[in-house]
């Protein structure tokens, strides 16, 4: 009776253990895959970190920080009444962000680049998807040439249209971001 009850309790102590060995095994690949938001896959670079996603007037939107503070970014995802116009959006996204410097265009996207009226560097990029009646903007504030790697993190998705693109620009490929106006 005594070895049954102690085979008992090694065998539930093992199948405790087992389960908790897959349970971990099972969850580490997924820890290793991209975040999928829908509109974009997301791969977080080492020392950035992701908010939960939130809503605000019909436009979602994902706030990131990045390694030590330094650069914040967020990525924005809307819907508008007709079809986007990524220019309008950006536009709108620029002044909002109280840059001065001038909306570009890099091939079908939008980007803009300048110090803020506090002096801090920002920076944004719009791509839309005409079809779908979508835009996707990224803006990110402070140390805004760190904010690459989170650029090139984005990928996938169902509207790869609205993804940041690297730029050819006079044959050369410009960061997203392109450098602030002199």
């Amino acid at each position: 009776m005594l070895f049954l009850r102690a085979r008992r309790t090694t065998l539930i102590v093992f199948a405790m253990v087992a389960m908790n060995l897959f349970m971990v095994l099972g969850f580490a690949p997924q820890q290793a895959q991209a975040q999928n938001y829908g509109w974009f896959l997301l791969d977080l670079p080492t020392g950035w970190q992701a908010e939960a996603p939130a809503e605000m007037a019909g436009v979602w939107i994902l706030s990131l920080s990045g390694p030590q503070q330094a650069v914040h970014a967020r990525i924005l995802v809307g819907k508008t009444a007709g079809p986007p116009d990524a220019a309008d959006v950006a536009a709108l996204l620029r002044a909002a962000a109280g840059v001065r410097e001038p909306v570009r265009r890099a091939d079908s996207q939008y980007t803009f680049r300048g110090k803020d009226a506090l002096g801090v560097d920002s920076a944004g990029i719009v791509g839309a998807d005409p079809q779908a009646g979508l835009y996707m903007a990224v803006l990110c504030s402070g140390e805004v040439d760190l904010a690459e790697d989170l650029l090139t993190a984005l990928r996938g998705g169902t509207n790869p249209a609205m993804l940041p693109l690297r730029h050819a620009v006079h044959g050369s490929l410009e960061p997203r971001f392109m450098p602030a106006a002199p």
